[in-house]
């Protein structure tokens, strides 16, 4: 069928007809199937899947993931967005695949998980990542948050939500590093969960993952993790940490006696006090800030007296620095806030939601480890600075592709130009260094 429109501008006519040729929007994914390949991305999943197939009809369970985190890359939100994908020749030759699963599929292959199907999988995932990644000095930081459903799905249940009251939710558990933009661990968690809750056993978990012979010396974590039971056990395994206090009667009664502020600068101090909370063991160093509210708006922290020039924050921490350099430390936390944001927006984290609990986690779980393999690559690529998942996708990703062959070879001819097609063929090499310059089935033109 043959049409004609008129551009927006000029009002020059332009014919529209369509083509049967294998195009693909998403050329650019091979240099996430470069990385896969340097990284053993197929050969780590076969170990850690533990369904076999049982039909000869029945799709490779690996071929399935790998699906999946395409359709997460592309910008999928849905399992349902993943089936666009299900038309593109392109995608499929680059990931070698027989054929592209549909929604339904998908949709079966994440019931298949239970509790100790989701354990045993992302725990070998979890653990042959981390072994990529150099751990020196480095540090745990733990967060939570919530994801908003609308509907009736397993654990999708009334509870702390900031940004939307009465709105049935899911609370995850998430512990990153703090050098880098990297997923340690991951729990999915009812919606009435609190934020501490499980913590202790997450934390165990967390540093089972490690590798032999590594340890991470400092731990950050916001209010919902500072109760005696969780700082006991962080104190228990040698952490040098900073947990942002929680501000009860007893904590806001003894800064209000604090008389020795120490200015850092112009409506900015610090001090600190030995607090024993009620249900304490003992007394805890924490260390107080005071910041002025009017030429700073972007300030967090809590108003506690009936003067509301300042707002306070509350560190509590066993490190012996001073207060500012203790307020500093803390202060890289925030870091854990950009990258939940990122696995949400960018990667959809939050989506992929189904009616089985655990299918959801299971979905969840594998977004975060297309997250750090993203992370990865940029490492590989030596990017000068950290590029979210949205950027990426427009400068690398979203490369126009044709499939074609040159007598019995596969050939993906790119449409790069100028210094696009140059930076792109810098990142070919890194990631097929055995290959020729064009990577043996990749051509530009």
């Amino acid at each position: 069928m043959n049409m004609k429109i008129t551009s927006l501008l000029g009002r020059e006519e332009i014919g529209l007809s369509y083509t049967d040729k294998p195009v693909t929007p998403w050329g650019g994914m091979v240099l996430f199937s470069g990385l896969a390949k340097q990284v053993g991305l197929e050969n780590a999943l076969r170990e850690a899947l533990p369904f076999k197939l049982t039909s000869p009809n029945a799709t490779d369970p690996v071929e399935i993931v790998l699906a999946f985190m395409a359709g997460v890359l592309v910008g999928a939100r849905r399992l349902s967005h993943v089936e666009r994908l299900r038309w593109d020749e392109g995608v499929k030759k680059i990931l070698g695949v027989k054929r592209f699963v549909s929604d339904t599929t998908l949709g079966r292959f994440f019931r298949r998980f239970a509790a100790s199907s989701v354990n045993a999988v992302f725990e070998k995932l979890m653990r042959w990542q981390l072994k990529m990644v150099e751990m020196k000095e480095d540090i745990l930081d733990l967060d939570s948050s919530a994801f908003e459903r609308y509907g009736s799905q397993e654990g999708a249940v009334l509870g702390y939500n900031p940004k939307k009251h009465r709105r049935p939710s899911h609370h995850p558990l998430i512990a990153t590093l703090g050098q880098r933009p990297w997923v340690v661990h991951a729990w999915l968690r009812s919606g009435n969960t609190s934020s501490a809750r499980g913590a202790d056993a997450f934390l165990e978990e967390t540093l089972a993952m490690l590798p032999e012979g590594v340890s991470i010396p400092y731990l950050r974590a916001d209010s919902g993790f500072g109760i005696e039971t969780f700082v006991s056990r962080v104190e228990g395994k040698n952490f040098q940490y900073a947990i942002a206090a929680r501000f009860t009667k007893g904590l806001k009664n003894q800064v209000a006696t604090i008389d020795n502020w120490r200015e850092l600068e112009s409506g900015v101090a610090v001090s600190e006090t030995l607090f024993q909370a009620q249900g304490w063991s003992r007394s805890r160093r924490v260390v107080l800030i005071r910041q002025r509210t009017s030429s700073q708006d972007f300030i967090r922290g809590r108003e506690l007296f009936d003067d509301p020039a300042y707002v306070y924050q509350a560190i509590l921490t066993n490190r012996g620095e001073s207060p500012e350099d203790v307020w500093r430390f803390y202060r890289g936390h925030a870091d854990i806030e950009n990258q939940i944001r990122e696995l949400k927006w960018d990667y959809g984290v939050d989506g992929f939601c189904q009616q089985k609990f655990f299918a959801t986690e299971a979905a969840f779980r594998f977004v975060c480890v297309v997250y750090n393999l993203m992370s990865l690559m940029q490492s590989q690529l030596a990017f000068p600075v950290y590029r979210t998942l949205g950027t990426l996708r427009m400068q690398l990703l979203a490369v126009g592709a044709i499939v074609g062959r040159s007598s019995r070879k596969v050939i993906l001819r790119l449409s790069l130009q100028g210094p696009w097609r140059e930076q792109f063929e810098r990142y070919l090499r890194v990631l097929f260094p055995s290959q020729k310059t064009n990577c043996g089935a990749v051509e530009t033109g």
